[in-house]
């Protein structure tokens, strides 16, 4: 004859506790991942907005050096030359004096 077991109360509460933990355990884990993904999104946010701030300054820099006023500025700061009819007055004593 088959035997019976009979399930005892205990048993479902040592079962009902271990699914709980471990479900605890689960979500615990899962949530700390969430938020470490989380972090990185925002890391990423961050560094893609100060590369889109840098791509605007170039861009900008990039439509001053197309302009006359840029090609006129470094004619006369880097090459050393002036307009037709301007004069150039040169410091005898020196540039330290």
């Amino acid at each position: 004859m088959a035997r019976r077991y009979q399930v005892k109360p205990r048993f479902w509460l040592t079962l009902s506790v271990t699914a709980a933990l471990v479900f605890s355990v689960s979500f615990l884990v899962t949530r700390a991942r969430l938020e470490a993904q989380a972090a990185r999104v925002q890391e990423r946010i961050a560094e893609r907005d100060q590369i889109v701030r840098e791509i605007g300054e170039l861009e900008n820099e990039i439509d001053f050096v197309q302009t006359d006023e840029y090609v006129e500025r470094a004619a006369r700061d880097e090459l050393g030359l002036i307009m037709p009819g301007e004069v150039r007055y040169v410091n005898a004593a020196g540039e330290g004096q």
